[in-house]
């Protein structure tokens, strides 16, 4: 890059925004001080941010813009590393095909920014000038914080050197990978991602964040850094890095914010390259309470009758990362007293509920959930939580104590509750014996919460009808969309629960002893009180909490 032959000072007293001998006490105090001259000049009042802005956009050559748009769409601004963004203060504001258009205070390194996106995403940027203040504005509308400027800026430079790196030297704190690795960890926790996926194809590596149980893409790398960023996520998850033709599973456990996280990392091959999914599992101190989990007036007060049978098993069920972790604590920290002695068997332990012992699988070590449980048995317990049922010797354990006087709650991976019974049968269990045993299953998916701020009022289709008149006479027959906006992006913020509960009456038990089929078992317990998971959202779309494009999303209508 070719310097400017004026100086950002010269350019402010050729414009007339101050005089010759301003410039001079200026570029005094500012030698004494350490500070650049803008800032100097802005401090005492000698000029504004505007005033440097139309001088840098004179100094440069560059476009001059007064604001940045409204309601930026989100693939815009995630078409630019966050890394980049917060080192180079940048504003992606406009994108049209292959060119995208930045605005930004720091023109300094223009032409390499330009280079870098070029290489690092394939757009052609265009740059603009804006003030300070007013990047201080967008950068708060946009992301909700302060800018980082500590971030982790890998450069061109860094990246071909990756060409030469050996797998040994990428557990060093300077190299590339490491780097890499650690700015997507710190980045996916940041922005409240639940998953992590690196995935490889034939021009590059794409990084996706699962946010509120959707996929995003958040970034391109170039492929030359994808196996030493794979080796480094080995190492730290103690997995082989010279094993690439067999998938592989492991752990590893990082702080972050004064924050404990565990991090669940499986690899698998493909044609481009070695494909890597982490799991992000925060270990909080868990307050979960039933009335925080979005459960509607009717399905609390079903599950709260559930949970205090003195025996007998509970089931959840739903798909990974349908939150049925965090409705198992729930239902723990409510039942929870002096006079009761509460285990869990976990892998791995999400929550630490004080006053339970917890206990984590490690099937490496030989404890595996069946020889917990057994364990478990023989310190006299009152109630004990299993992570999940995964095989017949796991699941004759639980309905064996829950027949002897305990109360079970675990998890299944069925998509409803009526579905849980199979699924009992299909492992080998004995009708009868879960006819005895089971007291009631908990069918659960999240669904995401539309922003209060731009939600947008809708007519209700004939389904939301027919199940309103059904069950909700007394709410208004007013449906919502998502619209989007600077709070949200895409018009949800957060997730919350839709339910069903098939508590097993005595007609559903006898029903269970005959063999019937799922959908026999369903429209009897539907019949016996189970509201769907499908209409449990229509009341929540109603309410204005959610969408009924999103409720259809994750379950199906009747």
């Amino acid at each position: 890059m070719t310097t400017p032959f004026k100086k950002i000072g010269e350019v402010l007293v050729s414009m007339g925004y101050i005089t010759p001998q301003t410039l001079d006490r200026a570029v005094e105090i500012s030698q004494k001080a350490g500070k650049m001259i803008g800032q100097v000049l802005v401090e005492n009042h000698f000029v504004t941010w505007n005033d440097i802005a139309d001088a840098l956009a004179a100094q440069y050559n560059l476009p001059r813009i007064q604001e940045i748009p409204a309601n930026i769409p989100f693939d815009t601004v995630n078409s630019i590393p966050k890394n980049l963004i917060d080192n180079y203060r940048l504003i992606p504001y406009r994108k049209d095909g292959n060119t995208i258009w930045i605005a930004t205070d720091n023109v300094l390194n223009y032409t390499q920014v330009i280079r870098e996106i070029r290489f690092l995403t394939s757009l052609n940027a265009k740059i603009a000038v804006i003030s300070t203040d007013t990047f201080e504005t967008a950068y708060q509308y946009l992301f909700g914080s302060q800018v980082d400027t500590t971030g982790i800026t890998i450069s061109m430079e860094e990246i071909k050197q990756e060409e030469e790196t050996k797998e040994e030297e990428v557990e060093s704190e300077e190299a590339p990978a490491v780097k890499m690795a650690k700015t997507l960890i710190e980045s996916g926790i940041s922005q409240s991602a639940s998953d992590i996926h690196i995935e490889p194809t034939h021009s590059g590596v794409n990084v996706r964040y699962r946010i509120d149980g959707i996929l995003r893409k958040v970034t391109t790398y170039p492929k030359v850094m994808h196996a030493s960023v794979v080796s480094r996520i080995k190492i730290m998850s103690g997995l082989d890095i010279s094993e690439k033709r067999l998938p592989q599973d492991g752990k590893f456990f990082t702080k972050y914010s004064n924050e404990q996280y565990d991090f669940r990392v499986s690899t698998m091959p493909t044609i481009y390259g070695e494909k890597i999914v982490t799991r992000i599992l925060k270990v909080s101190s868990s307050e979960q309470k039933i009335s925080s989990l979005g459960f509607s007036e009717y399905n609390a007060n079903r599950f709260e009758e559930l949970i205090r049978y003195p025996y007998g098993i509970i089931l959840l069920t739903g798909p990974t990362g349908s939150g049925k972790s965090t409705t198992l604590v729930a239902a723990i920290n409510e039942i929870k007293d002096v006079t009761k002695n509460i285990i869990t068997v976990e892998d791995p332990v999400e929550y630490n509920i004080d006053g339970v012992n917890q206990c984590q699988v490690n099937v490496e070590a030989g404890l595996t959930y069946a020889r917990f449980l057994r364990a478990v048995l023989r310190q006299d317990p009152d109630v004990m939580m299993i992570g999940e049922i995964r095989d017949r010797e796991t699941a004759l354990l639980a309905i064996e104590a829950s027949m002897t006087g305990h109360l079970v709650l675990s998890t299944l991976h069925t998509n409803d509750a009526p579905s849980a019974i199979s699924r009992l049968l299909n492992l080998g269990i004995d009708p009868h014996m879960i006819g005895v045993a089971l007291i009631g299953v908990v069918g659960q998916r999240l669904v995401r919460r539309l922003c209060n701020e731009c939600k947008k009022e809708t007519k209700p289709n004939d389904e939301i009808l027919k199940v309103a008149n059904t069950f909700y006479k007394d709410l208004k027959p007013i449906a919502y969309e998502a619209v989007g906006c600077h709070l949200c992006s895409e018009g949800y913020k957060g997730r919350t629960a839709i339910n069903e509960i098939m508590m097993i009456t005595p007609k559903i038990r006898e029903t269970i002893y005959s063999g019937s089929s799922d959908y026999e078992l369903r429209e009897l317990a539907r019949r016996e009180g189970m509201r769907t998971m499908f209409e449990d959202g229509v009341e929540k779309i109603l309410k204005g909490i959610t969408s009924y494009e999103e409720v259809s999303r994750v379950v199906r209508s009747e």
